[in-house]
């Protein structure tokens, strides 16, 4: 699958809170064929739960269910009863780790797919944890969920690891915007720019749920925007940019910055024209295993005129960085900078 082809729907909690009906109404009037079916509130299981042997689905490609995201009316043993229809028709079911306690969540068996999960919570946030986690239930699946891993670790360095560790359990990924009271809201640059760091450890087969509060005059334009964010091309790009201009190590970083801008200089190059930037990048990023070499040049031209201009957004935001905290590079290579 292409990563232009990649399934990208919603949450139906995102779009009509509490109606799940409507949420399918208005993915179905687009012909979104991926969503992921609400019940992140106790109250919602059981109408979910009793309508879902009715509920055509037939025009969705990739279906899910979220299971309540906190229990305090429901026990576990009364949650995994009403979710029990829902397996039965083999629909998998998005928990939060926090909800689950007991042993009986086994019996979903790999139908289980276990979300990582944000600050405020006491486990389920990073490697480590997970790993408990799994261990506890073997047979389970993994549901990434982006904003809450960005939120935990800003770096996303905690992000890629989870990833890599647990990229066989990989079936489905949560993205959106997070506010500062762990909220979800619209995607913006700066999760689309965390997206981009580990876009390339998620392969274009797993679908994407977007958990993004939007009206619905506004879904076009979320899936779309999240689209360009997953792209590949526009993430080995972004990982090329920063590992020249925001080397995680100070030293290193004005090593390569350094070495870039003489490399530059020496073609007479400008670090305004974009192209040519990006030409001159030492290619090989974050490149997944057994991705064939492209060069910095081709990867540029797959990119849509949208991701073209948020990459150089992206460079011209590290530039800035690089001004301020370099002055006398930007003295001694001022030919470059002008």
């Amino acid at each position: 699958m292409a990563s232009s082809d990649r399934l990208i729907g919603f949450s139906t909690g995102a779009l009509s809170k509490g109606d799940f009906r409507r949420g399918l109404e208005l993915l179905r009037a687009r012909s979104i064929k991926t969503v992921e079916l609400s019940a992140l509130r106790e109250n919602e299981l059981p109408i979910l739960s009793e309508a879902i042997r009715n509920l055509d689905l037939s025009d969705f490609e990739h279906v899910s269910v979220h299971s309540p995201s906190n229990l305090v009316q429901l026990s576990e043993e009364e949650t995994i009863r009403y979710l029990s229809p829902i397996a039965e028709l083999s629909i998998p079911i998005i928990v939060h780790p926090d909800t689950m306690h007991e042993e009986r969540w086994r019996t979903l068996g790999n139908l289980l797919w276990i979300e990582n999960l944000d600050k405020r919570k006491s486990r389920g946030r990073t490697v480590s944890e997970m790993e408990d986690i799994f261990s506890s239930f073997p047979d389970a699946a993994f549901c990434f969920d982006i904003a809450h891993a960005r939120q935990v670790d800003p770096t996303m360095v905690e992000a890629a690891q989870m990833l890599r560790s647990f990229n066989d359990r990989l079936r489905q990924i949560h993205a959106s915007g997070l506010n500062s009271a762990s909220r979800h809201s619209p995607m913006s640059a700066a999760s689309s720019f965390a997206i981009a760091r580990v876009s390339h450890l998620i392969p274009s087969s797993v679908p994407v749920i977007l958990e993004s509060t939007v009206a619905p005059e506004g879904i076009d334009d979320e899936v779309n925007f999240a689209r360009a964010a997953f792209s590949p091309w526009f993430g080995r790009l972004s990982a090329d940019i920063d590992a020249v201009f925001a080397f995680a190590t100070l030293s290193m970083r004005e090593r390569q910055v350094t070495s870039f801008l003489s490399c530059m200089a020496a073609s007479g190059a400008k670090l305004h024209d974009f192209e040519t930037v990006i030409r001159h990048l030492p290619a090989g990023g974050a490149y997944s295993p057994g991705s064939p070499f492209v060069d910095t040049r081709e990867l540029l031209a797959r990119l849509s005129e949208d991701e073209r201009l948020k990459l150089q957004q992206h460079l011209e935001e590290r530039l800035r960085t690089v001004r301020e905290e370099y002055p006398e590079l930007v003295a001694r290579y001022a030919e470059q900078f002008s």
